[in-house]
């Protein structure tokens, strides 16, 4: 094979990588998340795929057991619900009727397995007030 040959197989090569990840990027961020409501009217088209869901955390539904570190909550989008289960760490006691992203997927049991966790607390980026 001469050098030449072997240049543009490199060249190719590394066009179609940059290809597809581009078209990844695309994919996984051209939607950052769905709301619960979305994720309810469209229960086929996500079923067993990993996504993003975003709601309101119901702090009634919060219940924590410590022996197996599983988190268990109801995130809701106007009249639809999600039950979620979450194993990780515990937010602190700020999560309680906050918005909330979580990503995994929904399984046959209508129960979505989280992995990750994400409350929207816009409370933590108000300015700090000064004393004059």
């Amino acid at each position: 094979m001469s050098k030449e040959w072997r240049i543009r197989l490199g060249i190719g090569l590394i066009v179609v990588a940059l290809g597809y990840m581009v078209d990844q990027g695309v994919k996984n961020f051209s939607s950052y998340f769905i709301t619960v409501r979305t994720l309810d009217r469209q229960l086929d088209a996500y079923h067993d795929r990993t996504v993003r869901v975003q709601g309101t955390l119901l702090a009634r539904t919060v219940h924590y057991d410590a022996s197996r570190g599983m988190l268990t909550f109801v995130l809701a989008s106007g009249s639809s619900r999600l039950f979620v289960r979450y194993q990780g760490p515990l937010p602190d006691e700020r999560f309680l009727n906050q918005s909330a992203i979580v990503r995994g997927r929904l399984g046959a049991n209508h129960v979505f397995d989280a992995n990750k966790l994400e409350i929207q607390c816009p409370n933590h980026y108000a300015p700090v007030e000064r004393e004059s």
